[in-house]
């Protein structure tokens, strides 16, 4: 093999291989992944002692997060937390389809007694 041949064959293989790793898809593709939202009803009352928590806990799993504190959202919310004499209580929607991201919102936003209701 003479080394035009070698060179030849080299540049051949190794563009091959670019061409394969470039066609992967990526890791972080976001079309291979959607963000659940959690849709939650606050009391305006209850909104600025819980705002904080549950914004870094939907920052933390990586959800898209939805507060609405007028009271036509209590409908279609899938949690709602309200102020009941100075304690917080939280309500789960039955039928979410994002059950299990609300309640683990509830438990990461309400403090240690407050009631969450199934």
């Amino acid at each position: 093999m003479t080394a035009i041949s070698a060179t030849v064959l080299r540049v051949s293989l190794v563009s091959l291989a670019l061409a394969g790793l470039a066609c992967r898809k990526s890791p972080r593709s976001s079309a291979a992944r959607t963000q659940p939202l959690v849709r939650v009803y606050v009391t305006p009352p209850a909104a600025e002692r819980v705002m904080g928590r549950m914004m870094d806990a939907a920052a933390r799993h990586d959800w898209a997060l939805s507060v609405r504190t007028d009271s036509a959202a209590l409908a279609e919310a899938d949690i709602a937390i309200a102020d009941s004499a100075g304690r917080l209580v939280a309500r789960l929607r039955a039928g979410s389809p994002v059950r299990v991201e609300a309640r683990t919102l509830a438990e990461a936003v309400l403090p240690p007694g407050a009631v969450l209701e199934r």
